[in-house]
């Protein structure tokens, strides 16, 4: 059975997909926030309207920085079948933004590194599998230029656990949130990885608006300037 998702700080959980390999494209501007992102990749198309940008609700919520890196932080004797499915899509985003930009915003996974390193990360990925038993999968609390406490569950509170796949989805969407992304403005209608219509209007999509949407977010790495806030939002997608 499907369990309602609910909102925490306007951002909880819902959705990804692991989107199939980027291909080539010649760059173009991505559209709003001034200057080309240049996107050197195509990947699939959602029916997402438009994405809130996180840094125009929660001031600092943005990145002054484009070599990002990311770490996940789970007891020695979880499940390996979750732990695997969290670091396949956090590789997912490494090569995503790799074949997007170039490498001009990064994400690294230092995971198994020096734990000060590790403790250091931008973003840092916590395993829970009960959480308390509160009713989310999983969700993003972010703060001025950084993201230490994603959370992320496996044990579903009205029933006995979710698959490795669905534990992969919510890590996917969660970490978009972590990159600045807020939600699709047509939330339960889209599909799209930032939505809510999933899994009941199909399989979520990484798509080609929430690269694009990234590249509104730090449209300051492409304008040859110093780093600042994004601009006001939402990010239009039939800008992509």
């Amino acid at each position: 059975m499907y369990i309602k998702r609910i909102l925490i700080i306007s951002f909880i959980l819902a959705a990804l997909a692991v989107p199939t390999s980027a291909q080539a494209k010649p760059p173009g501007p991505a559209g709003g926030g001034g200057g080309g992102s240049r996107v050197t990749c195509n990947l699939p198309e959602s029916n997402a309207v438009s994405l809130e940008i996180l840094a125009n609700y929660y001031p600092g919520y943005w990145w002054d920085h484009t070599d990002l890196t990311i770490a996940v932080q789970a007891a020695p004797n979880v499940p390996t079948k979750y732990l695997r499915a969290i670091n396949q899509a956090s590789a997912t985003w490494t090569r995503v933004l790799e074949d997007c930009f170039d490498g001009a915003i990064t994400l690294t996974n230092v995971t198994g590194t020096q734990p000060s390193e590790q403790k250091a990360a931008d973003i840092v990925l916590h395993y829970v599998r009960k959480a308390g038993g509160a009713s989310f999968d999983g969700y993003a609390i972010c703060g001025d230029h950084g993201c230490p406490n994603i959370l992320v569950r496996s044990d579903a509170p009205l029933s006995d656990e979710y698959s490795p796949q669905y534990v992969g989805w919510v890590t996917l969407h969660e970490t978009g949130h972590a990159l600045g992304l807020g939600h699709t403005t047509n939330l339960y209608e889209s599909f799209d990885l930032m939505g809510y219509g999933w899994p009941d209007l199909g399989d979520p999509v990484l798509s080609d608006c929430d690269i694009d949407g990234i590249a509104f977010v730090f449209a300051w790495a492409f304008e040859g300037s110093g780093p600042h806030a994004p601009a006001d939002g939402p990010y239009d997608c039939s800008l992509d």
